[in-house]
C-alpha cells in the first residue's frame, strides 16, 4: 500500500539532508538511487558499483522487465544482495550546453526518486551526484539542481520523514556538494558541521558537572540535527559529532558547552571557565541554565527569535527591571 503524500500542517516530522564521503554501495539507507540510463542497462561509476555489489544477473533481470525509463523519471527494483531494500534508478541527462532541458529533467530524476521512496514506505534514501559523472553536467550547477529538488520535495511533503544522503568519493565534490547546500533554500534541512561557522576550541580553563536528562528519539534527532545561526538574534550554533554535542556562541564562536550524551540519560558537560569568554558560574546555575536551552533546542523547528525573547526577559527580571 502507498504512504500518503498529501501535506498536512499538523504533523512536520524532521527529514534532514546529508553529504557524505563514502560509496553509495556502503549505505544503510531504506533505498539507494541509480545513476541509471534509460535502457536500465549495467554500466561503468555508479551504475557499475550497484550492479556488482546487489548481484548483476538478478538485478538486470528486473530491469529488464521493467524495460525503460525515461530520462527525467525514476523506476524500482527491489535491492537484492544490498544493504538498501530497494534500488531506484534515476535517469538524468546528458549534458548538451543546458539549453536542451537538462535542468528539468535533472529535477525530474531526483523528484521521481523522493516520491517513489516516500510512496514505497522509505524513511532514508542514499543519492549519488546524477549526471555529474560520465554524462558531463557542471559540478555547481548538477548540485545546485539536486539541493534544490530535495528540498522542494520536502517542503511540499511534510508529513514524509525522510533523511537524505548524498554519497560522493572525491574530496572536491564534497566541498562543493556542501557550498551548495549551505546556500540554497534547503539549508535548513543540512546537518551542522564544524565547519559551518567560525568557532574557538573549548579552552584550558574549564569545569565539568554531571547532567542527569533523558531525551526522547525526536528530541536526540533535533540535536544530531544542529544548528547554524541565521540571524542577528541567533546567539548559538551547534553540532554533533558521534556521541558530543559542542555548543558556541554565534557571535564569538566562544564555545560555551561541551556534551558528551550517555546512553542512560546521564550525561558529562564540560562549560567554559575563562572569565575573558564566559561569565563564570555555580555548576548548579549552568545546570539549569542549560536545561532551559535544551528545552529549546530539542524543539522542532528550533525557535530561536522566542528563546532569545525569553533570555532576554529573564536577565532583565534579575536586574529587577
Amino acid at each position: 500500500m502507498k504512504a500518503d503524500l498529501s501535506s498536512t500542517e499538523a504533523e512536520k516530522p524532521m527529514s534532514k539532508i546529508e553529504i557524505r564521503k563514502t560509496s553509495i554501495t556502503a549505505l544503510d539507507t531504506d533505498a539507494v538511487v541509480n545513476a541509471a540510463n534509460e535502457g536500465l542497462w549495467a554500466g561503468g561509476g555508479v551504475c557499475g558499483a550497484i550492479f556488482r555489489a546487489a548481484g548483476h544477473r538478478r538485478l538486470q533481470a528486473a530491469c529488464d522487465t521493467i524495460g525503460h525509463c525515461d530520462t527525467g523519471s525514476a523506476v524500482i527494483t527491489p535491492g537484492f544482495d544490498l544493504k538498501a531494500k530497494y534500488i531506484i534508478h534515476a535517469v538524468g541527462p546528458v549534458w548538451r550546453g543546458g539549453r536542451h532541458g537538462e535542468p528539468e529533467q535533472l529535477y525530474g530524476a531526483y523528484y521521481r526518486s523522493l516520491e517513489l521512496a516516500a510512496e514505497n514506505g522509505c524513511r532514508s534514501v542514499g543519492f549519488p551526484l546524477i549526471s555529474a559523472g560520465i554524462f558531463g553536467y557542471p559540478l555547481e550547477d548538477a548540485w545546485r539542481v539536486a539541493v534544490k529538488a530535495c528540498g522542494d520535495f520536502l517542503d511540499q511533503h511534510r508529513n514524509v520523514s525522510l533523511d537524505i544522503v548524498f554519497a560522493v568519493l572525491d574530496d572536491a565534490i564534497l566541498k562543493a556538494g556542501r557550498k551548495a547546500l549551505r546556500n540554497s533554500s534547503a539549508s535548513r534541512y543540512k546537518i551542522a558541521e564544524r565547519s559551518d561557522w567560525k568557532r574557538l576550541d573549548m579552552p584550558e580553563q574549564h569545569d565539568t558537572f554531571l547532567l542527569r536528562r533523558p531525551f526522547t528519539a525526536q528530541e536526540t534527532a533535533a540535536l544530531r540535527r544542529g544548528h547554524i545561526p541565521q540571524e542577528m538574534e541567533d546567539k548559538w550554533f551547534w553540532f554533533m559529532e558521534g556521541d558530543t554535542l559542542f555548543a558556541h556562541r554565534s557571535w564569538t564562536g566562544v564555545c560555551i558547552y561541551r556534551i558528551d550524551l550517555g546512553p542512560d540519560g546521564e550525561h558529562t558537560v564540560t562549560v567554559n571557565r575563562d572569565p575573558e569568554q564566559y561569565k563564570c558560574t555555580s555548576a548548579e546555575e549552568d545546570a539549569q541554565q542549560l536545561n532551559s536551552l535544551l528545552d529549546w533546542w530539542t524543539q522542532e523547528p528550533y525557535d530561536y527569535y522566542q528563546e532569545w525573547l525569553a533570555e532576554t526577559a529573564d536577565a532583565l527580571n534579575k536586574c529587577g527591571k
